[in-house]
């Protein structure tokens, strides 16, 4: 009895991590057995290679977005902390996605410096020493071999990370998750749209009748349009398809609400939502796939694993 119990939970835990995304790997505080030494220093190192073939000369920007506190609870750092986003209680791969697609579009649209920069060296590998304890995002600017082309998609990275045995880890590695991209097409057409969507004002009191929408192609200023009723809060438009990266920024966001986007194919989807009359922050993600959220706390209970958040922020690379 015994034995089939213990199959049954190993097929569990099997079936929990098929399901869940390989680029999302979560641990849940209660797994650690000591407090984490927050004047600790860290070291990060990202390794960018895909299918044998490593990249080396990449520069690679590093980002902090939140301090964290001793029973790991994260508080964005200045230069995030207008972005309005809660770190805190997120679970889902959805979540994290529009967090990070968020946090891409607040540099953009502040002109944020990084933290740290490094260069790849000739083992794919980004170095970062003498780092805070924190939440970080590291952003490669253009990863590119001699015989293919590879989109490394950003990555949320919490230093230190909660190892197996339960104790933290002050010098993390991890590899960025890769997309082998095909040969440029530049005679095909690339259709992208952004839509804008209101949250949690039925009212529509407060509602501005419009926003203004700042488009970025390969980190430049491409066009500015405005949303509103009139156009559905929407704006398509059509380039040629050359590779190139396309961002949205919402500008002049207002002072009720906190925006989110999130990225489906070759769509950006602007969200504001209202905050509840006399709070200064929502108490949890407003936007995001909830779904399986079962799956992911399960995995967080047994596997006490790293903390570290990998994934694809859905960039619009042209495919």
């Amino acid at each position: 009895m015994a034995a089939r119990r213990m199959a049954i939970i190993g097929l569990l835990l099997c079936l929990c991590l098929c399901i869940m995304p390989r680029y999302v790997y979560a641990a849940s505080s209660a797994d650690a057995k000591e407090p984490i030494a927050v004047d600790s220093e860290c070291t990060l190192t990202v390794f960018y290679g895909y299918d044998g073939t490593v990249f080396p000369n990449q520069t690679v920007k590093l980002y902090k977005i939140a301090d964290v506190s001793a029973d790991c609870w994260y508080t964005l750092t200045s230069a995030f902390a207008s972005s309005g986003l809660i770190l805190n209680g997120v679970q889902t791969n959805g979540e994290w996605n529009v967090i990070r697609s968020t946090l891409e579009a607040h540099i953009l649209a502040y002109s944020i410096e990084p933290d740290a920069t490094s260069v790849t060296d000739q083992n794919g590998q980004a170095v970062f020493e003498n780092l805070s304890a924190g939440l970080y995002l590291a952003i490669p600017e253009q990863v590119d071999g001699e015989n293919l082309r590879c989109l490394f998609d950003s990555a949320l990275i919490a230093l230190p990370g909660l190892g197996a045995d339960g104790f933290w880890q002050y010098q993390v590695e991890v590899s960025a998750k890769a997309e082998l991209l095909p040969p440029v097409e530049p005679d095909e057409e690339l259709q992208l749209k952004v839509l804008k969507l209101w949250k949690g004002d039925e009212r529509r009191s407060d509602r501005p009748q419009s926003i203004e929408v700042e488009i970025f192609r390969d980190g430049i200023s491409y066009e500015t349009v405005i949303l509103s009723e009139d156009n559905y809060w929407s704006y398509t438009w059509s380039v040629k398809d050359d590779g190139a990266d396309w961002m949205v920024v919402e500008r002049n966001i207002p002072a009720e609400y906190t925006m989110t986007l999130e990225e489906r194919g070759t769509s950006f989807i602007l969200t504001n939502t209202r905050l509840p009359d006399g709070a200064e922050d929502p108490d949890a993600p407003q936007t995001g796939d909830t779904a399986n959220g079962f799956l992911y706390i399960l995995l967080m209970t047994v596997s006490g694993s790293v903390l570290i958040i990998l994934g694809s922020t859905g960039k619009r690379r042209s495919r």
